[in-house]
């Protein structure tokens, strides 16, 4: 359970058939470039998602609603406040999963794949996904006016849970807008971040692994 629910933060698929439009090798390095150059002036986060989850074995959709803050390249926290309330903290080393009626801390240095996801966890919501070569290969798309990073693992245990990972990324912010995941299996995720605030105040207790 613990993973599906690391799985299902990260992210989602956009269903239809609309047409990618491939760029340049000199412009995919400029899309990256300034893509890391914002994300690198981001030193906190603050924002209102809508996640939309998809299973093979379900007809129905599966949405959610709820609050992500972020904060200086080591804390997360996901707090689902619609249908259900579930909060996700990750703060450094550590991982706080807690539901109405129990809650788990988790060493994520205890796992390869908790320390992979936890790192594509924070480096999505910024867009420093990019720039990870280690993790991913990295293709640069337009779309509908909007920059799409596609990104695939090279990691084998991530290679063998996600067949790729996807931002969507407004050109004239140059930040993340939409991070989607689509698994091995077909199921997908679908994360829309919106009322962003960028480099608030965020108190420290935000993040408290209690």
């Amino acid at each position: 359970m613990k993973r599906l629910f690391l799985m299902g933060c990260l992210l989602g698929a956009m269903g239809g058939a609309l047409a990618q439009e491939p760029v340049s090798v000199a412009e995919r390095a400029e899309m990256i470039e300034r893509t890391r150059a914002a994300a690198a002036e981001i030193t906190s986060l603050q924002c209102d998602f809508s996640q939309v989850k998809n299973l093979s074995l379900l007809q129905a959709a599966m949405t959610s609603e709820g609050k992500m803050y972020y904060k200086g390249g080591h804390s997360l926290r996901w707090e689902y406040t619609s249908p259900y309330t579930y909060t996700f903290v990750l703060n450094g080393d550590q991982v706080m999963m807690r539901s109405a009626d129990k809650t788990d801390v988790v060493d994520v240095k205890s796992s390869r794949m908790f320390q992979q996801i936890a790192r594509i966890m924070l480096n999505s919501v910024t867009g420093r996904s990019l720039t990870d070569t280690e993790d991913f290969a990295v293709e640069m798309y337009v779309q509908e006016g909007q920059w799409l990073a596609e990104l695939r693992p090279k990691r084998k245990e991530m290679a063998q849970l996600f067949d790729r990972v996807r931002l969507w990324i407004d050109p004239a912010s140059r930040m993340v807008r939409v991070v989607e995941l689509i698994e091995k299996g077909g199921d997908t995720t679908r994360i829309e971040m919106r009322n962003v605030r960028k480099n608030v105040p965020i108190d420290d207790a935000v993040f408290a692994i209690e």
